[in-house]
């Protein structure tokens, strides 16, 4: 181990890897945002639940207006279900279906891993896992029950990129890691991970509930407006826990951020300020060759044959594109570093950091290098950390590739397969790029304007040594140079793009906001400049070799001449159908950015769905047309165009197949794209390639064996010239931008309307939860004054009734008083149930009656004394009131129970034989001789019934 351990910087300040004002503000940001949207859904989760819960219990033990706190407890239990069935689909996370490695079978890893672990200060992982990917990560054995118990850390290291790093780098990488494995803040990505999948299947999800409800919604019209109801609730919550949710996002990635830095510093102390930055400057290269790999890997396997060693295979890529490329430190460690040189480039302008979980690369190094520590650096393979790497290797082949019925093939083989891939003319460093990434011909018209052109210099020989100068590569960085500076600035002035620093610098200068049209314009300028002098050259290119084919043989340059003319049509074909595969994209994006599609977009998708099948179609007709040279059929495998695309069966889209169109499209898509995109390369190839035969026998005086015969394109096919593509919309609608929060204010007018629904739910629910009903009937002959807590009532007339809502939860004191003043009872009343009609007779002034009034052919029923209660509950249709002259009803008669009191025309004697017990009698006796008014006709009646008791 002390062999293979890199040594690390000396000196290392205490305080270097300390956390950061920063960083601990914005753990705090984190943990508050996500314990607001978990209070949040606790809350209407269980509101909502115990709405539904106390409701239907009350329906059950009997209450007045059954059907429509009914109603109101299915709506309640409903919503509910809504929010609660996201907890019971939340998945256990951090299941890998990697290789795992235990520390028996590799124990100098496990060394490796364990020692710099504990200089990290960090806890050794948990388990170690070997990747198929260009990638070294921390994840977690994630379930329900992480939110309140910690989980232990895993570490997967990506193969792919030990491959490509030394031991230095492969340590800082590690490292890197280590340092998240000590940070106590990543338990806050674990409650975020949850949190979203939560918040996912409540404002994402569609299931059967949402099936119910458009069900509901296209119902009878009686019952209709209850799913249309429930359907804007739903929304609402939707749109407020996305909204809540969202902040969680942006303050857990801010958090992100500063981990990554703080990470990175951890790097630092260990490895030094330079390795951790050599290795985020392989990354790109190991991912693009890791990439070509398996896609080189998948063509061999399509022919039946199984690449030996897809790292080598790795290897050799990147060797290969950095020839190409002409950049000597592609993938490899930069030859100039330092605590001055900078590696990453600071663009002027790049995303909104909010929606950023990684620094960029240039902060990131920025961040390593402010306090630089140098440290030694070991060159060697990190596959030295494996006792057997080779076998490894072949592990992972295997995991990769799994069990495919193909011949092995040997290294030498599988890389001889490589090379012929990247043998190709166009690869060679003496074009300077020229052909690598561009369309050579989507700017011309005409395929005669590729080679119009008039040969400056005086003989063919020194016309043909002058083409691809080294000016040429200059002018490609250049112009690549230009169209990502041009990109930034449209980014900017889009608002999809955020300044780097406080004011954006350009080209050296300060410019403001209002400057950015004309900076715009000058490098529009400056990218018209330097673009026609690389197709000048084009043509000079294709111009002389015709001329020089011309000397040799006409038939050459007729030979030319089609495959010039067959690049045109290929090129102008694939863009073509690319471009309107595009803008269906485009439209799918737009019409289904609200979740739903509207009778409107669909007639606009299918209308640009039939654009494509039309461009599709015209290709196919085309095709027909074209005629392939013998090298070009060989080449392709096959004798026409026509042959590769294959027969073109599919309908144009309507309402009715729609979504099988849809389902279908990209796949005939593909079938298209592939045999163009070939004849394009191939095309391109068999162009270069005979230039160079025509240049080299011209130069070297030797005649030329016959010319096979041309390519032909077709005589009519659409051209899709640069600049003129289809245009996409870029913005939503005001509507669908609501509808999704796309946009500040978008979003806060979502807000303010689903707090408001959402507001008026709750408040709704809880008036009719949090309260119940009191009928009070004052069967005195003077007005009475009834109070609540202190807090006047009503008023309530001689022998009148008032209703009005008793709130729950508390031990109401209720009083009644004369006008003057005089106090005439005062009580607290016991609350037996919910939602119960409550009946307050004043100091039992009144019997009370139960009686039913009789509609049609339906039966009399006697009346009920209920004697004289002075708090009781009653479930009648009608309290106090007289009950309807006739109701609606569909059989041959009807009942409706009422609740009374007695009137003024009721006489003392007749209100006492209403009562069943001698107690209830003089209770009665004894209230009215005190309560009643002196000036009405029974007080004296009252009062001689009062003496009488007392003798």
């Amino acid at each position: 181990m002390e062999d293979i351990y890199p040594s690390g910087p000396t000196d290392v300040p205490p305080t270097l890897i300390q956390a950061t004002s920063q960083y601990k503000r914005n753990a705090w940001l984190a943990v508050l945002s996500l314990l607001l949207f978990v209070a949040l859904y606790l809350a209407l989760t269980g509101w909502f639940a115990w709405v539904a819960y106390s409701t239907l219990s009350e329906v059950a033990a009997g209450i007045d207006d059954p059907l429509l706190h009914g109603l109101l407890g299915c709506c309640a239990a409903f919503l509910a279900i809504f929010m609660l069935k996201a907890v019971f689909f939340v998945q256990k996370g951090g299941d890998s279906k990697d290789l795992e490695i235990k520390a028996a079978d590799h124990p100098q890893v496990f060394a490796f891993l364990n020692r710099l672990a504990d200089e990290a200060g960090a806890p050794r992982p948990h388990r170690v896992f070997l990747s198929p990917r260009v990638n070294a990560s921390v994840f977690y054995d994630l379930s329900i029950l992480n939110l309140l118990f910690p989980s232990r850390k895993n570490l997967e290291i990506g193969l792919p990129l030990v491959n490509c790093l030394t031991l230095s780098e492969l340590k800082a990488v590690l490292a890197h890691e280590f340092g998240h494995f000590a940070q106590r803040s990543m338990a806050i990505g674990t409650w975020v991970y949850i949190a979203q999948q939560i918040a996912g299947h409540v404002i994402a999800k569609r299931d059967a509930l949402d099936k119910f409800l458009a069900g509901l919604s296209h119902f009878d019209l009686r019952v209709a407006w209850i799913g249309w109801l429930l359907s804007l609730i739903v929304w609402s919550i939707r749109s407020l826990m996305d909204t809540v949710f969202s902040g969680v996002v942006l303050a857990q990635r801010a958090l992100s951020r500063q981990m990554e830095f703080q990470a990175d510093l951890v790097a630092v102390s260990l490895t030094g300020s330079d390795e951790l930055i050599h290795a985020l400057h392989k990354l790109q290269a190991a991912d693009d060759a890791w990439e070509r790999s398996v896609q080189f890997a998948n063509r061999m396997l399509a022919e039946q044959k199984k690449p030996a060693d897809l790292f080598a295979v790795q290897t050799r890529i990147i060797e290969r594109l950095g020839e190409i490329l002409d950049k000597p430190d592609y993938g490899r460690m930069p030859r100039n570093s330092g605590k001055e040189q900078r590696i990453f480039k600071n663009l002027f302008a790049q995303p909104p950091q909010m929606w950023s979980t990684h620094p960029a690369n240039a902060d990131r190094e920025q961040n390593a290098k402010q306090h630089y520590l140098a440290a030694p650096h070991d060159s060697r393979s990190a596959w030295l950390l494996f006792d057997d790497p080779q076998a490894v290797r072949q592990r992972i082949n295997e995991h990769l590739m799994g069990h495919v019925e193909a011949s092995p093939s040997s290294l030498e083989e599988t890389l001889a397969r490589l090379d012929a891939d990247y043998a190709r003319t166009r690869y060679e460093t003496r074009y300077r790029g020229a052909y690598l990434g561009r369309m050579m011909t989507r700017h011309a018209q005409d395929p005669a304007e590729l080679y119009q052109d008039t040969l400056s210099q005086g003989s063919l020989i020194e016309a043909l040594q002058a083409l691809y100068p080294q000016q040429l590569g200059v002018d490609l960085q250049q112009l690549n140079e230009l169209n990502e500076e041009l990109a930034l600035l449209e980014g900017l002035q889009a608002g999809v793009l955020k300044t780097s620093g406080k004011q954006l610098t350009f080209r050296g200068r300060a410019i403001r906001r209002r400057e950015l049209p004309g900076a715009i314009d000058k490098v529009k300028a400056d990218i018209t400049r330097i673009n026609e002098r690389i197709l000048a050259h084009d043509r000079r290119c294709r111009a002389t070799h015709l001329a020089a084919a011309e000397q040799l043989s006409p038939a050459w340059r007729d030979y030319l001449i089609g495959l010039i003319q067959l690049q045109h049509y290929a090129e102008h074909s694939l863009a073509n159908l690319e471009d309107a595969n595009g803008l269906l994209a485009n439209v799918v994006a737009v019409v289904t950015a609200d979740g739903k599609v509207s009778a409107r977009e669909l007639k606009r998708l299918l209308k640009t769905a039939n654009e494509l099948h039309e461009v599709m179609a015209d290709i196919y007709q085309s095709a027909r047309g074209v005629v392939l040279s013998p090298a070009l059929q060989q080449h392709m495998e096959v004798e026409t165009l026509s042959d590769a695309l294959g027969e073109f069966t599919l309908p144009e889209a309507d309402k009715s197949n729609i979504n099988d169109w849809m389902n279908a499209i990209n796949g005939w898509v593909a079938s298209m794209t592939a045999p163009l995109s070939a004849l394009c390369g191939i095309c391109l190839e068999e162009l270069l390639r005979t230039e160079q035969q025509i240049a080299r026998h011209h130069s070297e005086g030797l005649p030329l064996d016959a010319a096979p015969s041309p390519s032909r394109a077709p005589q009519k096919y659409t051209r899709l010239l640069t600049g003129t593509e289809r245009k996409r919309q870029k913005k939503l609608g005001l509507w669908d931008r609501f509808q999704i929060a796309d946009g500040w204010l978008p979003a806060t007018a979502r807000l303010v309307v689903a707090v408001t629904i959402v507001g008026s739910v709750l408040g709704f629910s809880s008036m009719r939860t949090l309260s119940t009903p009191v009928s009070i009937y004052n069967g005195f002959s003077q007005a009475m004054q009834v109070s609540l807590d202190g807090t006047p009532v009503a008023t309530i007339a001689p022998y009148a009734a008032h209703h009005a809502e008793l709130a729950l939860g508390t031990a109401p004191r209720i009083e009644a008083h004369t006008l003057d003043g005089t106090l005439v009872e005062q009580f607290e009343p016991v609350l037996e149930g919910r939602r119960k009609h409550y009946i307050y007779n004043i100091a039992s002034g009144s019997p009370l009656i139960e009686w039913y009034a009789v509609y049609g052919n339906y039966a009399e029923r006697e009346p009920v004394r209920l004697d004289a209660p002075r708090w009781s509950t009653a479930h009648t249709d009608i309290y106090f009131d007289k009950p309807p002259a006739s109701v609606s009803t569909k059989g041959s008669g009807a009942v409706r129970s009422v609740l009374s009191g007695v009137g003024p025309e009721t006489s003392p004697e007749q209100m006492l034989g209403i009562l069943r017990s001698d107690q209830a009698r003089a209770a009665m006796i004894q209230a009215h001789a005190r309560w009643d008014s002196a000036a009405a006709p029974s007080t004296p009646t009252w009062q001689r019934l009062a003496a009488q008791l007392q003798h």
